[in-house]
């Protein structure tokens, strides 16, 4: 006599939530929320200083960015007379981190250009700041260090993959992005 069986068993239930469970404790340590984070912050950061440089050049006036780090954000300033002074009238805008990013190396190796967390010597109400001028340059080269913030908060070697880098060329405020995996640096943004 053939029985009609409809649904599952308690004992087939078991074995799959089992087999799900395994698959998860395998799975789960490759995947690092923290990588994904660190990733989107340096393409954040990279879009907002290509798109003010692209605004910089389509405005004819400079734009002045202030990292501040305290903050963990960029205050973007439209400088209509160029002079890196906030007057009135003049606009600006704050481009926040993700909260698990900070500015800053960490445990992080450093990258040929410098070892500064932000390697800008110019500044804005005492903020390490950029300039964009209206040719399209920049005020000077840079590097600019992201890390997480369980890295900056002293992960030691640990966290050393969670770094990322931006470099700024001076004469065409060229952007180029850097991601630290496996003990070095490659180029991705």
């Amino acid at each position: 006599m053939v029985q009609n069986r409809n649904g599952i068993t308690i004992i087939e239930l078991i074995l799959v939530m089992s087999l799900i469970g395994i698959v998860t404790s395998i799975a789960a340590p490759a995947m690092r929320a923290e990588r994904f984070q660190m990733d989107s912050s340096v393409l954040l950061l990279a879009s907002t200083l290509t798109a003010q440089q692209r605004n910089a050049v389509m405005r004819q006036h400079n734009i002045v960015l202030a990292f501040d780090t305290a903050a963990g954000g960029i205050r973007v300033h439209y400088d209509l007379d160029n002079d890196n002074t906030i007057d009135s009238g003049e606009n600006t805008k704050l481009v926040e981190l993700d909260d698990a990013s900070a500015f800053g190396r960490g445990s992080t190796p450093a990258r040929p250009m410098s070892s500064a967390a932000i390697s800008l010597t110019g500044t804005q109400d005492g903020m390490p700041a950029l300039t964009f001028r209206r040719n399209g340059s920049s005020s000077e080269e840079a590097i600019i260090y992201l890390t997480s913030q369980r890295s900056a908060v002293g992960g030691g070697s640990l966290y050393a993959d969670d770094g990322r880098a931006i470099e700024i060329e001076r004469a065409t405020a060229r952007v180029r992005c850097y991601s630290h995996q496996s003990g070095d640096w490659s180029q991705s943004c």
